[in-house]
Parts: structure tokens; C-alpha cells; sequence
């Protein structure tokens, strides 16, 4: 690659990744929005829900304009309305403003899915999508992280003394609006900082970003447009929906949200269940020195041998011959998280307490550090073949589809998952109010959704064949006609 097109890289990824971190900055002080204005988890979980919902409404519009028009356009019109709506969040004073605030960053967001993994697929050879869109999760889960660190390094609530002082989660949200008053405004600033690094990203992208030319990384049309005068002039038209809804992968592919209901749930009320529930207070030494081994437990399971190991072996068999070895490796992750997580759950850590099982064994230090290991070790298995799911499940839409339909279809796909994730909120912050509890809300979930969602993935692996053989076949002829010209 040219310099300019490593810098337009660069400053095109970070834009996006500011983006993306938008709910990063909101999910971890959910706990100080609803007691600085005065609402609950059913209230907070409608919120997110819309986001949600919304967000999906922007990912399938923009995914269509990504197929039709340049993509530098797209994120800048992204940059600036995200920016200025992150920067407003300083000036929220009821609920109402808080939808409009929401709502506003849920559209500049929505963007981010499909412009990300266009962009990619036409930079990087298509023998290693599945490592590509593994390396660009785990850099869209760092970022993720940064911005909860940002979001949580203003807030100075002490959760393990609130645990000791109240019962349940309602009585900590009015304990925490009796006695930190003061510091109840401070899960606004977060979003300033961002919204003006945001803004100045945009404009460098206004100079900076170059497109690159679609297709250019097939491996069927790699060399052939590798020449400056060859183009892939061909573009979605609105007839083609029709078609590509045809296919059964497709379908399959696109229309099981069922399978991320949970971890909607998980993402939105994470930080609450960690702070609510398990009592750990990041300014505690036994939370904090919990939370690090959590880390150093999930991360390598998670991440390195679940993200990238099955990455690279859905790689492996497309590399091998077999089309459809990076959708067999999705179905069989989509199948299997599901027995750790259940378990994991189960044991209901509380560190404050130094209690399991939803608080039935209380066990001294030694047996804090033993059960909390292996309840770490199901959650990192659990969470390895759900990040196997994302890389090899990109990869398989863009497979099974011409590269003038893939960023529509991962819009769809993307589109169709938010109701699942708007479900999981919105579901989940009302059984939290009924039973207080989110380790019982997350077990219900994951054992029922979970079950639904395995009926969509096992038809895969009878439908696929047919279907990733036929897109194949067009490719070559296209690439025989591209041949022709340029002979």
C-alpha cells in the first residue's frame, strides 16, 4: 500500500472507531444517568432498546448508499452529526433530551457496520476475510474498552460500600442520589471529550480520505484490477433485493437475531451487573484484583484462541477447497457458547461477599480465588465461541454474495440482529425490575433464546453448498469478461 493510502486508513478507522464507541460511553454510567435523572432499568432499557432499533433502521439505509455512492461521504456526514450530538449530552436535562441525544448518535453510529466492512473487504485479499474481520473485532472490542475506561474514570461512586449499606438494586440507586449528589453529572463529560476528537477527526477525513476500488481484492479479479484503468462498474440496483433473498443461506444467515438476544442483555447492563450485583468497585483492591483475572482468563480464551483460532480455521477450509468452511465454523460456535455461558452464570459470583450460587455457599479467600478461576474459565469458553461467531459470520455474507450486494446484505444482516439486541434490553430491563436480579435474567434468556436460535444455524449446513458454488461461478465468468477487456 502507498503511504497516502495507509494515512487515509488510518484516520478513515479511527473516525469509525470514535463512533463505535459511542454506547461504550453510555453503557457503564447507566447506573449515574438513572439516578441523575431520576429514572429505573425499565426506563433505561426502553432507551436502549431505541437505540438500538434506530441504530438498526441507519445500518440497513447506509448499507444500501455504501453499494451505490463513495464511502468518504458517508463518514463524514457520520462524523459530524455524532460529534455534535456527543458534545449536546453536556446540555441533557430530562429524559426527553436524552431520547433526542440517543437517537441522534444511534444514526451517526449505524453507519459505522457497513462502511467498515466494505472499506476492508476492497483492501485486504479475500483469502483472509475471516482473519481481517477477527483483527478488526478485537480492535473494535479494545476500542470499546477505552471508551468504558474513559467513561469510568469519571465515575467515583464506591459500590462495594453501597453493597454493604442497601438491599437490591433499586435501594443502591437512591442511596447513590441521597449521598453522591455531586457526582451524578459526571457521565456527561465523557461524551465532550469524544465529541470534540470526533470532530476533529471528521475534518482530517475531509482531506485525507482516498477510496479504493471495489472489488480490487477479490481473489478472482485481484490481478486483473490491479490496472489503474479497470473499474468493477457493476452497482446494486433495487431489483436485486429480490435475488439475493432467494438464496437460503441468506436467509439463514441474516434472520436468526434469536442468537444475540443475550448479549444485547449483557452489553447493556454489564457494568451494572458488575457494580449492582457482583459488589465490585473498581477503586477496591479484591474488584479490581477480581476483574484483572477475569481479564487475564478471558482474554486469551476469548479473544486469541476463540476470535482469531476459529478465524483462522474458517480461513483454513475456504483456503482448502470447501466455499462453505467459514459458515460450518459460525454454525457450530452459534451451537456451542451456549452450555458455558449457562454454567458460568450459574455460579453467581458476589465479591463483596465472597459468595456463589446466588449466595447459598460463602467460601473464605482461597475458595473465593478457586470458584472465581472457574467461573472465569466457563465465561472465557463460553465467550471464545461467541467471538468465533462474528468473523467467520461476516466473512460468510460477503462469500455468499457479489460484491455489489455485500454491503447491503451485511447491513441486513447487521439491521436484523439489532431487534434481537433491542429485545435483549429492553426484555432484560424489565425481568431485572420484576426479580431483581440480572444473573437469573441472563440464565432465563440464554437457555430459551439460545435454544430458538441453534433451529436457524443447524439448516445451514444443508443449505449453503448449493448457494456459495453459484456465486462462485458468476465470479469466474465476470473474471474471464473483466480478462477479455483488458486484453
Amino acid at each position: 500500500m502507498k503511504k497516502k493510502d495507509i494515512l487515509s486508513l488510518i484516520f478513515f478507522l479511527s473516525l469509525i472507531l470514535i463512533l463505535i464507541m459511542d454506547s461504550y460511553l453510555f453503557l457503564p454510567n447507566q447506573v449515574l444517568v438513572a439516578a441523575d435523572l431520576g429514572i429505573y432499568f425499565d426506563t433505561i432499557g426502553i432507551i436502549i432498546g431505541t437505540y438500538i432499533v434506530v441504530h438498526g433502521i441507519s445500518i440497513i439505509i447506509f448499507g444500501y448508499l455504501t453499494d451505490r455512492i463513495e464511502r468518504k461521504r458517508l463518514i463524514i456526514f457520520a462524523g459530524v452529526l455524532w460529534s455534535l450530538s456527543a458534545i449536546m449530552h453536556i446540555l441533557i436535562s430530562n429524559i426527553i433530551h436524552l431520547y433526542i441525544a440517543r437517537i441522534a448518535a444511534a444514526i451517526a453510529s449505524g453507519v459505522t457496520g457497513p462502511l467498515a466492512i466494505s472499506y476492508l473487504t476492497d483492501i485486504v485479499s479475500s483469502d483472509s476475510r475471516s482473519k481481517l474481520f477477527a483483527g478488526w473485532t478485537l480492535i473494535t472490542t479494545l476500542g470499546s474498552l477505552v471508551a468504558g475506561v474513559i467513561a469510568l474514570m469519571f465515575n467515583q461512586i464506591p459500590f462495594d460500600l453501597i453493597d454493604i449499606e442497601s438491599e437490591g438494586i433499586r435501594a443502591n440507586i437512591d442511596y447513590i442520589k441521597e449521598y453522591y449528589a455531586n457526582l451524578l453529572n459526571t457521565w456527561r463529560f465523557p461524551f465532550l471529550i469524544l465529541g470534540l476528537i470526533g470532530l476533529i477527526f471528521t475534518i482530517l477525513n475531509v482531506f485525507l480520505t482516498q477510496e479504493p476500488k471495489r472489488a480490487a481484492k477479490d481473489k478472482l479479479l485481484e490481478d486483473i484490477l490491479s490496472e489503474e484503468e479497470l473499474q468493477y462498474s457493476y452497482r446494486i440496483k433495487f431489483s436485486d433485493l429480490k435475488t439475493i433473498f432467494k438464496r437460503k443461506s441468506n436467509i439463514f444467515l441474516t434472520i436468526n437475531f434469536f442468537d444475540v438476544v443475550v448479549s444485547g442483555l449483557l452489553v447493556a447492563y454489564l457494568f451494572p451487573y458488575f457494580e449492582l450485583e457482583l459488589g465490585i468497585s473498581f477503586s477496591d483492591p479484591l474488584g479490581l484484583a477480581s476483574i484483572i483475572v477475569l481479564i487475564l482468563i478471558i482474554g486469551p480464551l476469548g479473544f486469541v484462541i476463540g476470535q482469531f483460532g476459529l478465524a483462522y480455521l474458517g480461513d483454513k477450509k475456504v483456503q482448502k477447497g470447501d466455499l462453505t468452511g467459514r459458515v460450518k465454523i459460525a454454525t457450530i460456535c452459534g451451537i456451542l457458547n451456549i452450555p458455558f455461558i449457562l454454567i458460568g452464570f450459574m455460579m453467581k459470583p458476589n465479591v463483596a461477599n465472597q459468595t456463589f450460587f446466588l449466595n447459598n455457599i460463602a467460601v473464605n479467600i482461597v475458595g473465593f480465588w478457586f470458584l472465581w478461576i472457574t467461573f472465569g474459565l466457563f465465561l472465557g469458553i463460553g465467550l471464545g465461541f461467541s467471538l468465533g461467531i462474528a468473523p467467520n459470520w461476516y466473512s460468510s455474507l460477503i462469500d455468499g454474495n457479489l460484491p455489489e450486494h455485500r454491503g447491503t446484505m451485511v447491513a441486513m444482516g447487521l439491521f436484523i440482529d439489532t431487534f434481537g439486541r433491542a429485545l435483549g434490553a429492553i426484555l432484560g430491563g424489565f425481568i431485572v425490575n420484576l426479580t431483581d436480579s440480572f444473573s437469573l435474567t441472563i440464565i432465563w434468556s440464554t437457555l430459551i433464546f439460545g435454544i430458538i436460535s441453534t433451529c436457524f444455524w443447524i439448516p445451514l449446513f444443508y443449505t449453503s453448498e448449493k448457494d456459495y458454488t453459484y456465486i462462485d461461478e458468476i465470479m469466474k465468468e465476470r473474471s474471464t469478461t473483466l480478462d477479455k477487456t483488458r486484453d
